[in-house]
């Protein structure tokens, strides 16, 4: 799903770019161009878009936080509920109706909300369709390098962005996936890492950064947040 919406954000992005250009900008060119702001400001202090676009990633990365959150706890709810739900599905497996009925009455009685695992690949997916308008319609960013060496406006040749995306986005799916049929999770951890990696060899590097550094804070992220629920775990022993 990730990469179905990583892809349809730069589809959708490419769309918006051919599109005539409005006598008063619409409300998402202005977040185009306030996001393409808030890059230029960074890049003006730090003297690199790409340092300038890691600091941005970072800086979303942590106003988002409880929501990240929010969704992570959603999923261990869920996942704690799955043998009520085979339970379930014993008893009205024949009736789809009933059966979708009695979850969602399961899921409301327990405080879960079945959608809202849904809105750290939303964010994604606006982010990325930002960032690749932003560079698009901003030649400064388009023409500029990261590190003085690698073109943030272009397909990163040298693979270093496209492997490094790769192997964060395996890892990151390590540490976030809910738990499923392990076959399925086998096949998850190996063909999203990889579909990532050829996605990153053909779209501008300042997204394939972008992947890298975000995929970083997650992992991260669900370090610190393992670490503070074991360490929780052991005081109330």
């Amino acid at each position: 799903m990730g990469f179905l919406l990583t892809s349809g954000s730069v589809a959708y992005a490419a769309t918006s770019s051919s599109a005539k250009a409005s006598p008063s900008p619409s409300i998402w060119d202005q977040a185009v161009n306030a996001f393409a702001d808030l890059i230029n400001w960074v890049a003006h202090y730090v003297g690199d878009y790409g340092i300038a676009l890691i600091i941005v990633t970072i800086f979303i990365r942590l106003i988002t936080m409880p929501l990240m959150l929010k969704s992570l706890q959603n999923s261990k709810k869920m996942q704690a509920l799955k043998p009520q739900l085979d339970e379930l599905k014993k008893e009205h497996g024949s009736d789809p109706r009933r059966f979708q009925e009695e979850t969602m009455a399961l899921y409301k009685a327990e405080g879960v909300n079945p959608l809202s695992g849904c809105m750290p690949m939303i964010i994604q997916f606006v982010v990325l369709t930002l960032l690749y308008r932003a560079i698009y319609t901003d030649h400064a960013m388009l023409y500029s390098k990261f590190l003085g060496l690698l073109p943030l406006g272009q397909p990163d040749h040298t693979f270093i962005l496209p492997v490094l995306a790769g192997v964060t986005s395996y890892f990151q799916q390590r540490v976030t996936m809910v738990q499923m049929d392990p076959t399925q999770q086998k096949i998850m951890q190996i063909v999203f890492p990889l579909m990532i990696f050829f996605f990153a060899l053909r779209v501008f590097a300042a997204l394939s950064l972008y992947w890298v550094f975000s995929n970083i804070f997650t992992i991260a992220q669900m370090y610190f947040v393992r670490v503070k629920t074991s360490t929780q775990e052991v005081g109330k022993k």
